[in-house]
């Protein structure tokens, strides 16, 4: 299914430094995930919901959290968003 059209995913995240988020997020080139199995699961299971929201709802799907909106989520644990890929064209490979 995915090597008939193009696949869009970039990470971003702002530093523990920023809790106010006054300055633009960084895009990162690496995600690390230090959590256990139960965590990654519920992560797994926001990702899942996400991604099913986003194909039921198209153009109007813009983004969720997962505080707030999976009862799995802990108050130590970072928000982590999903949203619609922004409209880029994605770099071609050499």
């Amino acid at each position: 299914e995915a090597c008939d059209q193009v696949i869009t995913m970039k990470a971003y995240a702002y530093p523990i430094s920023d809790p106010l988020q006054k300055n633009k997020p960084l895009e990162l080139n690496e995600v690390t995930l230090s959590a256990d199995s139960k965590a990654i699961r519920f992560v797994a299971q926001h990702l899942i919901r996400a991604a099913s929201d986003m194909d039921r709802l198209g153009e109007a799907y813009d983004h969720v959290h997962m505080r707030g909106n999976s009862p799995a989520w802990e108050e130590q644990w970072p928000d982590i968003i999903v949203c619609k890929p922004q409209n880029e064209k994605p770099k071609q490979s050499r």
